[in-house]
This record gives structure tokens, sequence and C-alpha cells, in this order.
């Protein structure tokens, strides 16, 4: 009797080990947008800042799908308004910008500006959106200060914003 369950034992264990990882549910179904530069200095997006941005952005979406955030498309109509209007333009227009992602199969909306006022300076700033609400549910801003060089500061201020979005996602979606 002892060797049958013994037998038993090992055999769950060795199932286990080879079985398929079961996949956690992902957070919140979020539409993330690339961070706009709002650049304000004399001689605006300079491709070393454009880049910069760039980067800020794709750090940003790879911590967010890293920490369990489901990365949904930006659809055509955000894209469009992206592309034709002001960096600020959804930014200052919430209700429009939660209007153009219903629909979308997103539960939240993440919109980033990146305000540059002086040469010194870069102040990314986010807005968690509701979708179905209209209304921001988070708004969070962080302060760049070296230079277009630092890809660490960066990449650090982009993991800092993607983490601060999720554990609010966390929150949000377990009072639900």
């Amino acid at each position: 009797m002892k060797s049958i369950i013994i037998k038993f034992v090992f055999s769950l264990f060795a199932v286990g080990l080879f079985a398929a990882p079961v996949q956690a549910e992902p957070i919140a179904k979020v539409m993330v947008l690339d961070y706009q530069l709002n650049d304000l200095t004399d001689l605006p997006n300079a491709p070393e800042e454009l880049e910069r941005i760039a980067y800020l952005s794709s750090t940003y979406k790879q911590r967010l799908a890293d920490n369990g955030v489901e990365l949904v498309p930006v659809n055509e109509a955000l894209q469009h308004a992206v592309e034709n209007e002001s960096p600020t333009y959804l930014f200052d227009n919430v209700p429009n910008a939660a209007s153009m992602a219903e629909g979308s199969g997103a539960d939240y909306l993440l919109i980033g500006v990146a305000l540059k006022p002086t040469y010194l300076f870069v102040y990314p700033r986010i807005l968690l959106v509701d979708i179905k609400t209209q209304k921001v549910v988070m708004a969070r801003a962080a302060q760049l200060e070296s230079s277009w060089s630092d890809q660490n500061t960066t990449k650090r201020t982009a993991e800092k914003l993607a983490d601060m979005v999720s554990e609010e996602l966390k929150t949000l979606t377990s009072s639900c």
C-alpha cells in the first residue's frame, strides 16, 4: 500500500512538471498611446528628444505588459487624432478621447504627454481613463533631468510610471 501511495504522489509530481503553466488573467485591457512630445523650447522636436520619447514609450509599454496588463492595439480614430491634432489634444479632451476608444475592447485608455518647457527638463505625464465612465481614474507625472543620451534615467522613469499604473489597475479591478 505504501508503494502505491508513493507511486501516486510521484506521478502527480511528474505530471505537474510537464503540464502547461496556467495563464493568469490580465490585470486589465488597456489601450496605451505613445507619449506625445509637447516641446515648448526654441528648437522643438530635436531628433534626439524624439528618439528619447520613443524609447520612453516602448519601455513603458513593455513594462506594462510584463506586469500583466493586456495591451489593446490603438484604433484608427485615436491614431488619426494623434497624427493630426496637437500633442496635448487627447490629454486635454479626455471625454472625446474616451469616446474614440469605445468599442475597442479596452477597459482603460492611457494617454501620455511629455512636456518639455526648457532644455533641462522633460515631464512625462499620464492619464489613466476609464473608457465607460470617460473619467480620469489616475493622473501622474515624473521629471526627467538628464541628457538625451542617458537611457538609464529614461528607462527607470518609464518603469516607475508603468509600475504605478499597474498597481492602480490592480486596485481598480479588485474592487469591481
